[in-house]
């Protein structure tokens, strides 16, 4: 029931009063009791408040996602500079997570040549690591070698950065040979 004025007069025992009034420190004479008191407002649970801010969190995020725009296409490139990257694909033969490393994920990729170890910052998008095993993947396979949390990584994994920051790897559309330049 909405809170009103005459609930309010009810509660303070003032009887009819006209509103001039309001403000008045005699309104209450002395020794009057007061009558049963009512919340002013109606009490709103936490679920309820709960709920209502992942709403508009929600709401927020769907905002943010459909204005999304690509970022802007980096400087130009000379051709022969971009034939020198030695795109690959590869069979992931295991995957696991990087020791003390939240973001990384260490793959041991069969690349048609021996094979390699490649370590990728992508493992809050794939928390199951064992379920990539048999994928395949498009690398980057002339980097230089680096250490990543004591581990060698011998490339790096391509993937896609979605518009709301999921990174998704790069796959070939069909079972390609290992090894297999991408270009």
């Amino acid at each position: 029931m909405p809170f009103t004025a005459e609930r309010m007069r009810k509660m303070l025992n003032l009887g009819k009063q006209p509103w001039h009034h309001a403000g008045r420190l005699d309104i209450i004479a002395p020794g009057t009791e007061l009558l049963q008191p009512e919340f002013l407002f109606e009490k709103i649970d936490d679920t309820v408040i709960e709920a209502q801010v992942n709403k508009l969190l929600e709401t927020k995020r769907q905002n943010e996602l459909n204005a999304w725009a690509p970022a802007a296409v980096k400087e130009k490139v000379a051709f022969d500079d971009f034939g020198k990257v030695d795109i690959r694909v590869g069979t992931v033969l295991e995957c696991t997570k990087v020791p003390k490393a939240d973001k990384l994920l260490q793959f041991r990729i069969d690349d048609g040549m021996g094979g390699r170890t490649i370590v990728s910052g992508i493992a809050k998008y794939y928390p199951e690591p064992e379920k990539l095993v048999g994928t395949q993947v498009c690398f980057i396979a002339n980097f230089e070698p680096r250490k990543l949390k004591g581990v060698e990584s011998q490339g790096m994994i391509l993937s896609a950065e979605d518009k709301d920051g999921r990174l998704v790897l790069v796959t070939p559309s069909q079972l390609v040979a290992c090894g297999a330049n991408v270009g």
